[in-house]
């Protein structure tokens, strides 16, 4: 009611001395006029020693912590190694040792392919090689006895150089008969088709009694399960800051793994390595980690959901991120003293995680900023702060 009466005692004087001039000017010159004083009268009761009022503000104090960062990546389940079984000879499937889903070791007999029919041809085989040895020992007799008679001028030329050549023959002959046995041993071990890696084998596509040829058809796959094989890919931006983290070596991350059921399986990293090449039209690198799989939960060729942590994560400043002031590309927060005055301050911000903003240089441990009331229109650089939180 003061301000009021005030007001109305201005403008009763105003009109009374301007009662001369154009009414179209006295209206806007009385309302400027009392909008003026009611302007002043307004910020002259702010506070009665004419200083601005404290703003109300939440704070959070610059701690110095570990930087937990985890980076999340979509990934592809691969088997380290697998093998297709296939046939190197050709026969009645005999046997099929497994069953379809089992696990095998590496030089279990997975398969027996008409081995009787083998073993026969390598016993043959042995008994040529048995014969070619015979007519060897005979006709090295027969050259060394002519050799002899011709050194006497006893046998006549043409009778040695027969003799030399049966007796070079038949040293062929062994090496020849050494040779298709050796062949008749390999069919006859192929005969036994072998798991050369250890994992675990699908379904066979040939059951016994069956016909199969020796060819590159695969009779059934065996793939490694443990430890097993994620692969993804990171911008080369993202490569350069992990091997940053990492101390220029990507053995030092540890990963979990997010199963399509939300499971989430943690595992300290056996072996992690990069392509060595960016991919150019996607500007990714292509990153493998070997990881265990005990409980066989993860299957090639499955998608999942990776998260990689660093397992010597590095200390920095951490503020909440609400504390961060944008003006013109640039960021500041403003500093509370311990005179309650807000200070501004420009910053470089890291990254930023889980609501967290990293500060790579502007502030100090210990120090306290302001993360509620940036909105008052009362906060400036030298505002006096009232703190009403701390975080």
């Amino acid at each position: 009611m003061q301000i009021k009466s005030k007001i109305e005692q201005v403008k009763e004087h105003i009109v009374e001395k301007l009662k001369k001039i154009n009414k179209k000017y006295l209206y806007a010159f009385v309302g400027a006029t009392i909008l003026a004083v009611a302007g002043c009268h307004f910020y002259g009761q702010k506070n009665l020693n004419g200083v601005m009022p404290a703003v109300n503000a939440t704070v959070a104090v610059v701690k110095q912590e570990k930087i937990e960062n985890p980076k999340s990546y979509v990934a592809l389940v691969e088997a380290i190694n697998s093998v297709d079984v296939v046939a190197k000879v050709s026969g009645s499937m005999d046997k099929v040792n497994f069953v379809e889903g089992s696990f095998v070791k590496k030089d279990d007999a997975l398969f027996v392919i008409d081995k009787n029919r083998y073993k026969a041809n390598y016993d043959l085989a042995q008994a040529q090689l048995e014969s070619a040895q015979a007519n060897l020992t005979r006709t090295e007799r027969d050259y060394a006895r002519q050799k002899q008679l011709s050194a006497k001028n006893i046998a006549s030329k043409a009778t040695f150089d027969a003799a030399e050549s049966s007796y070079l023959q038949a040293k062929a002959a062994v090496s020849q008969a050494k040779a298709q046995l050796e062949l008749a041993k390999i069919d006859l071990d192929n005969t036994e088709v072998k798991a050369y890696i250890d994992g675990v084998i699908g379904k066979t596509k040939v059951t016994a009694g069956n016909y199969v040829n020796a060819s590159a058809e695969p009779l059934a796959r065996v793939v490694q399960v443990d430890p097993i094989r994620v692969a993804f890919s990171l911008t080369d931006k993202e490569f350069l800051e992990l091997q940053a983290i990492g101390k220029q070596n990507l053995d030092d991350f540890e990963i979990n793994i997010e199963l399509a059921s939300g499971q989430i399986i943690k595992q300290k990293l056996d072996r992690i390595f990069a392509n060595n090449e960016i991919n150019m039209g996607t500007a990714t690198v292509a990153v493998y980690a070997d990881v265990r799989n005990t409980d066989q939960l993860l299957k090639p060729g499955a998608y999942v959901r990776v998260f990689v942590t660093s397992s010597r994560p590095k200390e920095g400043l951490v503020i909440p991120e609400q504390a961060i002031v944008q003006n013109e590309g640039n960021s500041f927060v403003f500093v509370v003293t311990e005179d309650n005055i807000a200070k501004m301050r420009p910053v470089k911000l890291g990254e930023a995680y889980e609501g967290k903003q990293v500060i790579e240089s502007g502030l100090a441990a210990g120090e306290r900023v302001m993360t509620g009331g940036l909105a008052n229109r009362m906060l400036r650089d030298g505002a006096l702060v009232n703190i009403v939180q701390t975080n």
